[in-house]
């Protein structure tokens, strides 16, 4: 048992390994889909690098990691 900051007894869930069941097929489907939204990201992202002047396409990344910054 551990207890919480009142004081109150609070139970800890612990998964055992052998508890775990994953479906390989289904992971391999997931990582498969997701390297292929990858590559196409990068595609889309250098399209619009060369489609887009250094001028406006970094003053939207400086919002963008401003705002990341600032907690906007």
């Amino acid at each position: 048992m551990k207890y919480d900051t009142n004081k109150r007894k609070t139970e800890v869930f612990r998964m055992k390994a052998k508890d775990v069941k994953i479906d390989l097929e289904e992971l391999k489907k997931f990582k498969e889909q997701n390297a292929k939204e990858r590559l196409e990201f990068i595609d889309f992202w250098v399209n619009y690098i060369k489609t887009h002047s250094d001028k406006e396409w970094s003053s939207q990344q400086k919002v963008l990691i401003d705002s990341q910054i600032s907690g906007e």
